[in-house]
This record gives C-alpha cells, sequence and structure tokens, in this order.
C-alpha cells in the first residue's frame, strides 16, 4: 500500500467532514435550501471518503475502489451540485 494514497484518502475525508460542519451551521444560521443541499453533498462525499479509506485498511473491502456504485454515487453528487448552483 502506498502512503501517499492513505494520506489522500484521509485528507479528502477530513475536508469533506469539516465542509460538512460548516455548511450544516451555516444552514442552520440561514436556514437556506441551497445550504441544506450542499451539507447533503458534503455528508455524500464524506460517506464514499470513510468507504474508500476502509478499504485501503481491509481486503475485504477492496473491491469498493473499482464498484460500479460509487460512480452512480459521484453522478448523485453532481446532480445535487448542479441543481444546488441553479438560480432562480
Amino acid at each position: 500500500m502506498q502512503i501517499d494514497v492513505v494520506i489522500l484518502g484521509a485528507a479528502i475525508t477530513i475536508v469533506s467532514f469539516n465542509l460538512l460542519l460548516v455548511s450544516l451551521l451555516s444552514f442552520w444560521k440561514y436556514r437556506n435550501i441551497k445550504l441544506m443541499l450542499t451539507s447533503i453533498i458534503f455528508f455524500l462525499f464524506l460517506i464514499k471518503g470513510v468507504m474508500l479509506s476502509l478499504s485501503l485498511f481491509y481486503e475485504q473491502l477492496v473491491p469498493l475502489q473499482s464498484m460500479l456504485y460509487l460512480w452512480v454515487f459521484d453522478l448523485v453528487i453532481l446532480v445535487l451540485l448542479y441543481i444546488t448552483s441553479l438560480k432562480r
């Protein structure tokens, strides 16, 4: 296992967790639906980061790295980002 892959996976997971916290606090303060969608997006990134990080340490989860549903997961995240960026 390459150490740079582990560091990158951990960094993505930590950054997505921090962004999730910031977006949740912003949503709590302003009650804006776009901020709620942004929080959902960062939560999905956090889930994906945790799954990929776990797959680095548990051999049973290695197939997660190339599974089709992770590509679908990315597609859902991108669609939510697009919906969030739309203006009225």
